[in-house]
């Protein structure tokens, strides 16, 4: 999560997104005076040269701001007036590709992985729906003014400098990759398993025209 009162946004990071790469790009255009929240050591290496966590703790915020705050919680922090007036943007992504990306991210650390079947099935992959949704709506209802697509999220992030008229260009590091294979999605999936994650992430294929 960032809020810039420097430019007068405040960015929603969701899960599974590129949401540290969008996270630490704008981490290069804050002032002394906007939340930047914590991300992993190795992230931190990769914003080294720009602004890194400040602002974040409470006192003197009303609550703690963290990496992935929900949109209730994070118009909380900022008070009504901020949450009215700043332009508000996080990033969605294809949800069946965003699942496979969980599954790739999760498997990096267990001994034996299960397979994409059973882990579809897992309550990991519920969370992230609820998780993720929850970033961005405030009971059920979408409170994003912009809601940026992972498939062409350099030009969209482009647009979105342009459209606040930040300073310089967008320049977007590649955080927490080198883990997934070069594989095709829809390759991993089976009927059911494809349409488990049509009814969890129903609301974001709805709202943004995701298809299989």
């Amino acid at each position: 999560m960032i809020v810039s009162h420097e430019h007068r946004f405040i960015f929603l990071k969701t899960r599974k997104t590129a949401g540290t790469s969008v996270e630490i790009a704008l981490s290069g255009i804050c002032g002394p005076n906007d939340i930047i929240t914590p991300i992993t050591p190795a992230d931190e290496v990769l914003r080294a040269d720009r602004r890194g966590p400040q602002n974040f703790a409470s006192p003197p915020l009303v609550r703690e701001a963290t990496n992935h705050s929900p949109a209730r919680k994070a118009r909380e922090i900022v008070g009504e007036d901020v949450w009215r007036d700043y332009t508000k943007f996080t990033v969605e992504r294809n949800p069946w590709d965003q699942v496979v990306s969980s599954y790739y991210w999760a498997a990096r650390t267990m001994p034996e992985p299960p397979s994409f079947e059973v882990f579809v099935r897992r309550p990991r992959v519920a969370k992230l729906a609820d998780t993720n949704a929850r970033i961005y709506r405030i009971g059920g209802r979408l409170v994003a003014d912009r809601v940026l697509r992972f498939e062409s999220l350099s030009d969209e992030l482009s647009s979105i400098w342009t459209d606040l008229g930040l300073p310089g260009t967008p320049d977007l590091p590649h955080a927490k990759s080198g883990v997934r294979p070069a594989v095709a999605y829809q390759d991993l999936y089976d009927e059911e398993a494809r349409d488990i994650v049509a009814d969890l992430f129903s609301a974001a294929i709805t709202d943004f025209g995701y298809t299989f």
